[in-house]
């Protein structure tokens, strides 16, 4: 790898913010050969920000095992709104890349307008049948690897929410007995539906790090985690400080002997050899 290639790969990597808004200036097309020969969390940083349309574009680019690899990282709120700039079927192309079970919980996500609960939900979450025993239930989520863990949420055979359990409370209580003989039955919910301002206000939070989301008919769609607002709350901030004119800082690639545009410019032009990849990951 020539010296202009490894600076533009570090440039990449340390400071993806500069990087996504010099790769712009290229045709997508291009841009997605640089994102499928890096490794899939600089992708990952990388695609974060991106325009959206600019970044499904991309990604529509990209082989499918690739593309695959690099949305299974994006935070479930991204995924959401890179889907919804496409059509039906570039959506579920999309999607097909990804496990189906991931896949099918995106999709649950999908209907819910910017601005509700709906939106900021994440739908991998730890819930276990109401009838399965206590150590059959601890198996269960030994094997889950991604989402909650902390609250275990209990449903009946229609996918209602019925209660919840810590997984401390999990963990010591006797296996041999069913969930639904411990678990508490009184749970906090919220609705999809509701405001984001409606959320944030909620009393609730200063009782539990999460809560539930059901729908009309009480099924569990997913939670939201202080954390998850916290996040959001943070990407707002950013984008008002940089509309403000407070985020035009000085980028790092005047450091470099040559800019950051000609050689991002040089490794899209000539792409990338095997031996990129390896250094990548």
């Amino acid at each position: 790898m020539n010296p202009h290639s490894r600076l533009s790969v570090a440039f990449l990597r340390d400071h993806p913010e500069d990087a996504a808004h010099i790769l712009e200036d290229f045709p997508a097309e291009n841009a997605a050969q640089l994102l499928s020969v890096t490794s899939p969390a600089v992708a990952e940083h990388l695609i974060e920000h991106l325009s959206p349309g600019y970044a499904v574009e991309c990604l529509l680019s990209i082989e499918p095992a690739t593309v695959g690899q690099i949305f299974a990282r994006l935070d479930p709120e991204l995924q959401v709104k890179l889907l919804r700039q496409l059509d039906f079927d570039q959506r579920e192309s999309l999607l097909d890349t990804v496990q189906s079970g991931q896949a099918d919980a995106i999709r649950r996500l999908l209907p819910y307008n910017e601005g509700t609960a709906g939106s900021l939900m994440e739908a991998p979450l730890a819930n276990v049948p109401q009838d399965l025993s206590v150590r059959d239930a601890i198996r269960r989520i030994k094997r889950i690897r991604s989402g909650l863990k902390f609250y275990i949420y209990v449903t009946n055979a229609n996918g209602q929410l019925t209660g919840v359990i810590t997984l401390h409370e999990l963990i010591n209580a006797r296996q041999t007995i069913t969930i639904g003989q411990v678990m508490h039955r009184h749970v906090v919910s919220l609705s999809p539906a509701q405001s984001l301002i409606t959320v944030f206000n909620s009393p609730y939070w200063l009782e539990y790090h999460a809560l539930p989301v059901i729908d009309s008919n009480n099924v569990l769609l997913g939670v939201i985690r202080q954390k998850g607002m916290r996040r959001f709350q943070e990407k707002s901030l950013h984008v008002d400080a940089v509309n403000s004119g407070l985020g035009a800082l000085v980028t790092v690639s005047e450091l470099f002997s040559v800019t950051a545009a000609q050689m991002l410019g040089a490794l899209v032009s000539i792409g990338t050899s095997p031996t990129d990849r390896e250094y990548h990951e």
